[in-house]
């Protein structure tokens, strides 16, 4: 991996910070890798983010484990070891340019429908749990191991057709990450990814995290969902487009 240069730094600061403020306020977030692919490889990229999203999820779930839906967590992990080992199959086979665009295209489409989403006339979605657990739970394994984030919109809709409370939502979600990020990373670590250059990336990483938690924590009471929504899926689409073409 490159050094940084001094704005590339900048700019990798700010990601962590923001990103993480956006998971410790909802539990989940999905913008960290597609923004942070812009400087840097995504095979560096991938295994820090599960580290770092390891460390967060303890943070979030620190004096809340009493708000966790336990048989939530436990009905859709299986599935989501299923997608993990799909997914690591595809994370060492590919090269870094190949994930890129696939990431690209993938979060445009996610953002542009996360968008729509936020002006369509609210629909009472009927989805049986029988599909909606193990669908949720083998594509959230599989996008996750892939692009290191993405998995927790998956978990959002599993977890929203169960109605939970906002409490129950967010640290049931971040329980569920924080079980798969320990999948993904174990996955990671057999196949050689954590080598020096990530492990110290990941260590640099930490503060700026740890900052950016601590902020989401403070402003979770507070959050706007709409206006939220709506600015993580311009954030999804703005930085979808420039990995088409890396």
């Amino acid at each position: 991996m490159e050094a940084f240069t001094p704005t590339e730094f900048a700019f990798f600061t700010a990601v962590i910070i923001v990103s993480y403020a956006v998971r410790g306020g909802a539990g989940f977030g999905g913008v960290t890798v597609p923004l942070l692919a812009l400087v840097m490889s995504l095979k560096n990229v991938v295994p820090m983010v599960t580290f770092l999203g390891i460390i967060s999820s303890c943070f979030i779930l620190r004096g809340n484990l009493r708000h966790i839906r336990w048989p939530a967590l436990w009905r859709v992990m299986p599935f989501c070891l299923v997608g993990v080992l799909i997914g690591l199959y595809f994370f060492k086979t590919l090269d870094s340019a190949a994930l890129a665009r696939s990431l690209g295209m993938f979060v445009i489409v996610y953002g542009l429908y996360s968008l729509w989403m936020t002006w369509r006339p609210a629909a009472n979605l009927k989805v049986p749990m029988w599909l909606a657990i193990p669908t949720a739970g083998s594509a959230a394994g599989f996008v996750g191991t892939i692009f290191g984030s993405m998995a927790g919109m998956f978990f959002a809709i599993y977890l929203d057709l169960l109605k939970f409370d906002k409490s129950g939502f967010r640290t049931t979600v971040a329980a569920i990450l924080l079980s798969l990020g320990i999948l993904r990373g174990i996955g990671y670590a057999s196949i050689g990814s954590y080598d020096r250059a990530t492990l110290l990336v990941c260590l640099i990483a930490v503060p700026a995290m740890l900052i950016g938690v601590w902020i989401g924590n403070r402003i979770h009471a507070n959050l706007d969902d709409v206006a939220f929504k709506r600015f993580v899926a311009a954030i999804l689409i703005a930085s979808g487009l420039p990995l088409l073409f890396r």
